[in-house]
């Protein structure tokens, strides 16, 4: 074949250059090199065809010349350096030009022509020049039917083009949309959502964002809208297989199943209706806590049979409030189960042409709603019922009715009476007073400022809190929701940017993998959007409707007003902007934005460090599980509040939508530390909340400067020792204290008092602090039973009112009285080894039969 070296030994006078230069229009037929240097085979018109035809036959394609791809500058071109061979494919119109002149042999494409073709050809597959039929093209993404499925087996027969230019919005020649490969896709006429990667999500209300300390009721009327949303708009984009019950995604061709497209729904009613079982059961252990603490003060008031019947009593109410607790975790699967049923039902509908979607979103959103607020009722009906069972049951125990009279006035969620229903609490803003409970703060009324129920995000517009102000400023620049909006296109900021831009503003380059690159520069609606093979999209705009607005005026204008100068048109625009036309006034300014959907897995290897600085929030939503895992330290600092809230729901579905191996369970929270552990909370308080608190430990250590612990009933368990410790006191206030040493627990009463059983020695001994100071004195005071002391060698003071007294005294004054226990018979012993002195005011009077005076 010929080679360029070749062309210096022509044996010509003329040479590359200086003889004529011949160029040439031609059809490519072939683009498989076996040199791989990119060429292609080219059918020159004229040279290689003639006016009659049969050309193939005198001329096959085989026998063609194969033509050199003339490429750009910008790259190095040598040893192994630039861009590979393009992707001229067959049937493309080209020009080009002969090296070798006339001999017409070398050929060279210089570019491709953007031309028409007859459609025939296309819906044939016919090559122009000759008539004859092309082999099976390239499947092309760009031009594939919008609802049609993604198959290997797909030709263009079904959706051809005359054009070989890119289909792009705004186009007045092609404006039908084309396949997920062409930026006029399917993509920008509908919304985007999980089956619809081109462009972000744009739901009514902003995307919910975790507060952390509300939990799943703190948004559920904005999560459970949005996930809805995203269900319609998923399921707008499926079209059903062939008797499987699976859908295909027009725009990703993915398989989908309804498990599946409803998994984040069924989940995020599982923390729902968790939280809901996790309110009630802390209401209820309250009750539980206060019956417990009735069980205390009776069992320190009664004597007799009486305290055993009333302590079984108020132990089987306690059991039967937490069963019931118990019972209702297994119950959550169910309540999940009826209204996605009827969600899987409307989703079909709408599929079939029965509703829209529309009538879906309604539909489907008021059936949650509907469903969580029936299955609260039904919960609290059944404990409703457990605590009427329990007030018959405590009805003979005096106090029991004061104490559940008091929690029901004191719990919203159990007052008598109480309908959520017919009290104006019918749907989910009432149950989310019911069960969102805060934080009480502190004494310096230090609250939580997290947890703002509309607070969300808008894809491309990051976080916003919601308020009316700014999301009018919001929706000036994003336009409504058009799933909401009937059945029209959606008028998101994609959407306005794809329709309403300007063709001959744009440029677009397609690819045979199905990506493209589309730079839009429509003068306030400036966009630059990378779609690539998976259907990942980056979106990249800068808008501001005034700068549009004046756009459009001025593009008017001209056409209405063709003569005018340069001036008279600058003046009128001026004219026109004073007049408050066409959103001038109020300003936004421009959004300035960038958006990636990611249409299946992203992963991410660094090799190295990995560095973010973020000037705003970030905020990130994981609807399955989320993993973080650290091989060295972790360090996180947090300049505001500190906001974590669990639920412990578990998962309800997988991430492909079938039941979860712990459906139903709630499951408990772990943290996990291996090595010491220190908390500190500086100059503030720190609270701790929950129905039961287990702590255990082989050594605890408390440094409290004031400690005060409340509760109905404490048990102090110990297999050696119990030591009190007190630099200045220990005070205990209660009506009745019971010390059994050595003996077993007595828990009867008869009076109040100090009950002390001691099988072994009680000893007192009280000395000096120190050599020179003096021993206080003992001082016992009764008013009606009799004391029975003895003291040592320093002294003691005894006022007996009544009864009889025993005391002996060994140091400088002894007074010893003695009579037996009932207060009558016994001896009377006074004596001194020194001086005695007796004050008796009144009567003084000594009766015995004997006396002695030594």
């Amino acid at each position: 074949m010929q080679t360029v070296e070749g062309i210096l030994n022509e044996p010509k006078t003329n040479f590359v250059g200086k003889d004529g230069f011949y160029w040439w229009v031609g059809e490519i037929e072939d683009n498989e090199d076996p040199m791989e240097l990119g060429r292609v085979k080219v059918r020159v018109l004229g040279y290689y065809t003639n006016p009659r035809g049969g050309t193939v036959a005198n001329l096959p394609t085989e026998q063609l010349p194969w033509a050199t791809v003339l490429q750009h500058t910008s790259q190095a071109g040598n040893d192994a350096q630039g861009e590979s061979s393009g992707q001229l494919q067959a049937g493309a119109i080209v020009m080009g030009f002969f090296m070798d002149g006339e001999d017409a042999q070398m050929p060279v494409v210089i570019g491709v022509l953007r031309v028409q073709k007859a459609v025939e050809s296309g819906k044939e597959h016919t090559f122009a020049f000759t008539g004859e039929n092309m082999e099976e093209p390239v499947i092309n993404p760009a031009l594939r039917p919008p609802a049609g499925a993604n198959s290997n087996k797909f030709n263009n027969k079904s959706n051809p083009s005359g054009r070989n230019d890119v289909k792009i919005p705004g186009s007045k020649i092609q404006p039908e949309p084309a396949g997920p490969g062409s930026p006029n896709n399917i993509g920008v006429h509908i919304s985007g959502s999980s089956g619809n990667p081109l462009k972000g999500r744009n739901p009514e209300n902003p995307i919910p964002t975790a507060n952390g300390v509300g939990g799943p009721w703190k948004s559920v009327e904005a999560k459970l809208s949005y996930l809805m949303e995203d269900i319609v708009d998923t399921s707008s984009t499926l079209v059903a297989t062939d008797d499987t019950g699976n859908f295909i995604d027009i725009v990703s061709g993915k398989v989908v199943t309804l498990e599946n497209l409803t998994r984040k729904l069924k989940n995020f009613m599982g923390a729902v209706f968790t939280q809901i079982v996790s309110g009630i059961r802390m209401s209820t252990a309250n009750l539980s806590s206060g019956l417990g603490g009735l069980l205390g003060s009776i069992l320190g008031s009664l004597f007799g049979s009486v305290p055993f019947a009333a302590k079984i009593q108020i132990q089987n109410a306690i059991t039967s409030l937490l069963s019931s607790m118990c019972a209702i975790d297994g119950q959550i699967a169910g309540f999940i189960d009826a209204p996605m049923a009827t969600i899987n039902t409307l989703i079909n509908n709408m599929l079939n042409g029965a509703i829209s979607k529309l009538e879906m979103l309604t539909q489907g959103v008021q059936t949650v709603i509907d469903s969580i607020v029936c299955n609260v009722e039904n919960v609290l009906a059944d404990v409703k019922k457990v605590i009427a069972t329990v007030k018959a049951t405590t009805s003979t125990v005096a106090g029991a009715a004061e104490i559940i009279a008091n929690w029901e006035k004191g719990d919203s969620v159990f007052e008598p009476g109480s309908d959520l229903m017919k009290n104006g609490l019918a749907g989910l803003t009432g149950l989310v007073a019911l069960f969102s409970n805060f934080a009480s703060g502190d004494s310096c009324d230090r609250k939580p400022s997290g947890g703002k129920a509309k607070n969300g995000f808008y894809p491309l517009f990051g976080v916003t809190s919601c308020t009316d102000a700014e999301l009018a400023n919001i929706n000036k620049v994003r336009g409504g929701r058009g799933s909401c909006a009937g059945e029209s296109a959606g008028t998101g900021v994609l959407d306005q940017i794809f329709s309403k831009a300007d063709p001959y503003l744009q440029v677009a380059t397609t690819f045979i993998t199905g990506g493209y690159d589309h730079h839009i520069g429509t003068p306030g609606r400036q966009a630059h959007v990378i779609k690539e093979p998976s259907g990942t999209t980056h979106s990249s705009v800068n808008i501001n409707n005034n700068t549009y607005a004046e756009y459009i005026y001025m593009k008017e204008l001209k056409k209405s007003n063709p003569d005018l100068t340069p001036e008279e048109r600058e003046a009128k625009l001026e004219a026109y902007k004073k007049t408050n036309r066409g959103n001038t006034k109020d300003d936004t300014g421009n959004l300035v934005a960038d958006h990636s959907t990611y249409a299946g897995n992203h992963t991410i290897d660094v090799i190295g460090d990995e560095c973010s600085n973020i000037d705003g929030d970030k905020v990130i939503n994981v609807e399955g599980d989320y993993r973080l895992k650290i091989t060295g330290d972790m360090h996180l600092e947090v300049g505001g509040g500190f906001f974590m809230d669990a639920v412990g729901s578990a998962k309800q579905v997988d991430k492909n939508g079938k039941d979860a191996e712990d459906k139903g369970k709630v499951q408990k929270h772990v943290i996990k530390f291996d090595s010491d552990l220190d908390m500190n909370v500086a100059g503030a308080d720190f609270q701790l909340q929950a129905s039961k608190i287990l702590v255990g430990s082989k050594k605890y250590e408390g440094i409290i400067d004031d400690y005060s612990l409340k509760s109905d009933k404490q048990d102090f368990l110990a297999t050696k020792e119990i030591i009190i410790s007190a630099d200045t006191a220990i005070t205990h206030n209660t009506p009745n204290m019971f010390n059994n040493i050595n003996q077993p627990v007595s828990d009867k009463a008869d009076k109040p008092g100090i009950r002390t059983t001691c099988a072994g020695s009680i000893i007192t001994n009280v000395i000096p602090a120190s050599p020179h100071a003096t021993v206080p004195p003992i001082i016992t005071t009764n008013k009606d039973g009799p004391i029975s002391t003895t003291c040592g060698s320093t002294g003691m003071d005894t006022e007996v009112l009544s009864g009889g007294h025993y005391v002996t005294v060994a140091g400088v004054s002894k007074h010893t009285v003695n009579k037996d226990s009932n207060g009558a018979g016994g001896d009377i012993n006074i004596s001194a080894k020194r001086n005695m002195t007796t004050d008796v005011v009144g009567t003084f009077r000594v009766t015995a039969k004997t006396i002695f005076l030594n």
